[in-house]
């Protein structure tokens, strides 16, 4: 394992994802996440929100790409990255210092919500002679097979469930399906 400040962020995503390109072409996706820490008072007995503090991230190449898809602004999300600080002396002469975290895993904090996960299509490069990496002319793509509508429809019937509601009715689907399960003999 190389040496280094690695992190792992835990926060929402402050401001939609900006891709711009650098030298040679490469594309960084950026992600300003934000960080809210819970208090809690001990003479109330009350939570309180802390102060929320910002981190700017950097998603290179195919990491950048999927984050600006699939990420939106108020996003859960659960950041693995390297830490990367630098100090320089601005033009008023006034001496500055970034934090900026360096991604290498970025997700959905699944503690706060539901997501819904797509692998990008990764086919095989044909090699001449290679029967394995052909692939047969009449596979539908899996995107096709995917509902929009239901998970859209889906969502909204979570967010308007209590925790309790929810698990009461995926308990009920499941007892649905075991009684019209047919029993192995």
């Amino acid at each position: 394992m190389s040496q280094g400040g690695y992190v792992t962020l835990v926060g929402f995503v402050a401001q939609d994802p900006r891709q711009r390109k650098i030298r040679e072409g490469v594309l960084v996706t950026d992600l300003r996440v934000g960080t809210t820490p819970r208090v809690l008072d001990r003479v109330t007995n009350e939570w309180h929100d802390g102060d929320t503090a910002y981190y700017d991230v950097s998603c290179w190449r195919r990491l950048g790409d999927h984050v600006r898809a699939s990420l939106h602004k108020g996003d859960p999300v659960m950041i693995k990255g390297r830490l990367r600080v630098r100090t320089w002396v601005d033009k008023a002469g006034v001496s500055r210092t970034s934090i900026n975290i360096m991604a290498d895993t970025v997700g959905h904090d699944l503690n706060r919500g539901v997501a819904n996960y797509l692998r990008p299509d990764r086919r095989p490069v044909a090699v001449e002679g290679d029967p394995a990496a052909e692939q047969p002319q009449d596979v539908t793509e899996d995107r096709d097979m995917i509902d929009e509508d239901a998970i859209e429809q889906f969502g909204r019937e979570l967010d308007g469930l209590s925790e309790a509601e929810a698990a009461e009715g995926a308990l009920e689907e499941d007892e649905a399906a075991d009684t019209s399960a047919p029993v192995p003999f």
